[in-house]
């Protein structure tokens, strides 16, 4: 009993935000499988390399609907979620977190529930559904990010808010897998009941264990309360001040709109990778649905390993000084999001299916390294807003919104099976070059350091980068002694306030 009270309480958040993430995330994927599986295609060649066959059950659907119009159901489901990106970024700074995110999410399982019934029935239901589904499920994870800020200490940002979010990056695979072979050998609908329950389960454990931040949890050990006192968590800050969003500041600033860019560019593409990969390789190359559930989800895996490491990697960097946060977040997000333009570009020329899934392995392995980089931005910019900032950066779901309609149009105008493979070669193009994009706007404009916007800085490094009197020589010595002693034993503290002001704003200042 000693060992619970003990164990820090910032772990079982991050815990439980990576099985959200991994419930909530697997639900567009297993739709989007699970309608690959039940709608009729042009083509009833058959892939002689499966490694399943005879993907058939007694308890099996087939609609009569044509495979582009699928892509408007995710449309659907994308521009719900996108109306209520802000909205729930403003409810999670204002009220409580927790709660947003658990209604958020319990409320998506009980739709999801019912799915099943109107995918068989009433096929206009299905779009009610996934805008309801959409509208109530853009709450969660801006709710989550404010969580997540309130329990990050500065030293472990990176890699709270990685791990947490890799439950986001594992889910695709999870959701691949499970729902590729439950579609072919259990039932079609079934593994939309199996992640229906699992969100339901989750959101009561959620809202019956988690807190707002560590100043309301009751039974913080001594030691981690002190973490959070030293590092400046929200802990000893006025619940009023937060009631303050600087809106002009916030809309105003650079770095959130390089944010915004590189979440929109990245929901084009994860989109793609969710909801149009399975029918790419359904259409082009004739695979099996446990196939593609099955090959489609090694990438996912590969890029889950490579942003929980790249957190590690990214804050080591940070804290011995080796990097700027600034440096470090561009490096992230270059190296990343452009290794996997260059792959998607390359995608649109292969016409065969080993080189096209060598490739995707590279390319979403390779973006695990850039959730270091816009993901974590928000907490850098304003830990304080980081809730209405992340609510901000998900009005990059218009990228996934788009990316549903163009692949609808460049899909429908194809009636020969023959010119299939065409029309996919232009959607990788236009996703890779809106990649390459979205790199170039990050690497210029954005910034890893706390805006002036941001709220009350660190009451520590204030006092003692800020001299009231540089006249005053015994005032000066001592500040140069107590600085001196603090970059020897933590200096982070002091170069919180050192690079106050980020690099888009401090060139606009000068203007």
């Amino acid at each position: 009993m000693a060992c619970c009270v003990d164990c820090p309480r910032r772990y079982f958040v991050v815990f439980l935000g990576f099985i959200g993430l991994l419930v909530s995330i697997g639900f567009r994927t297993c739709f989007a499988l699970v309608m690959v599986h039940v709608t009729n295609h042009t083509s009833t060649e058959r892939d002689d390399d499966s490694l399943f066959h005879n993907c058939t059950t007694s308890r099996d659907l087939q609609l009569n609907i044509e495979p582009s119009h699928v892509f408007l159901l995710h449309t659907a489901f994308y521009c719900g979620s996108l109306v209520t990106q802000i909205p729930g970024g403003i409810l999670a700074t204002r009220y409580s977190p927790k709660w947003v995110c658990g209604l958020s999410i319990v409320l998506s399982s009980v739709l999801f529930l019912v799915l099943p019934t109107a995918i068989q029935y009433n096929l206009p239901a299905v779009y009610v559904i996934r805008v309801l589904q959409g509208l109530v499920e853009g709450c969660s994870i801006p709710a989550l990010n404010g969580i997540i800020s309130a329990w990050a200490p500065k030293t472990e940002r990176s890699r709270m808010i990685t791990v947490a979010y890799a439950g986001a990056y594992i889910s695709p695979a999870i959701a691949l897998m499970t729902s590729g072979a439950c579609s072919c050998y259990v039932s079609w609908n079934s593994i939309i009941y199996i992640y229906g329950g699992c969100g339901v389960a989750w959101s009561i454990v959620w809202m019956l264990c988690i807190h707002d931040n560590p100043k309301h949890h009751p039974r913080l050990g001594a030691r981690e309360r002190q973490l959070f006192c030293t590092d400046d968590v929200v802990i000893n800050r006025p619940d009023q001040e937060e009631k303050i969003i600087p809106w002009r500041a916030i809309l105003t600033s650079l770095p959130v709109y390089a944010i915004i860019v590189g979440a929109f560019c990245r929901n084009w593409i994860f989109s793609m990778l969710i909801t149009q990969q399975p029918q790419y390789f359904k259409e082009v190359f004739h695979m099996t649905t446990a196939d593609i559930g099955f090959l489609s989800a090694v990438p996912h895996v590969l890029m889950t390993v490579v942003v929980i490491t790249g957190g590690f990697v990214v804050d080591n960097f940070i804290k011995r000084d080796i990097f700027s946060t600034t440096v470090a977040r561009k490096l992230s997000e270059t190296l990343g999001f452009g290794v996997e333009a260059a792959c998607v570009m390359v995608i649109a020329f292969v016409d065969d299916k080993h080189k096209a899934l060598v490739l995707l392995c590279v390319g979403v392995a390779f973006s695990g390294i850039a959730i270091s980089g816009y993901q974590v931005n928000p907490l850098d910019l304003a830990p304080k807003y980081a809730s209405v900032v992340t609510g901000l950066a998900r009005l990059g779901m218009l990228g996934a919104v788009l990316s549903t309609v163009v692949a609808y149009f460049v899909r429908d105008i194809v009636t020969d099976p023959a010119e299939v493979p065409e029309a996919w070669k232009r959607l990788f193009i236009i996703a890779a070059s809106i990649h390459f994009f979205g790199v170039l706007f990050y690497a210029v404009f954005a910034s890893g350091n706390r805006q002036p916007w941001s709220g009350s800085p660190s009451t520590l490094s204030v006092s003692i980068t800020q001299p009231v009197a540089n006249d005053d020589k015994d005032y000066d010595e001592t500040t140069r002694l107590l600085r001196r002693r603090l970059r020897l034993h933590r200096p982070q503290l002091v170069d919180a306030d050192s690079y106050e002001y980020g690099s888009t704003t401090r060139f606009l200042n000068t203007i």
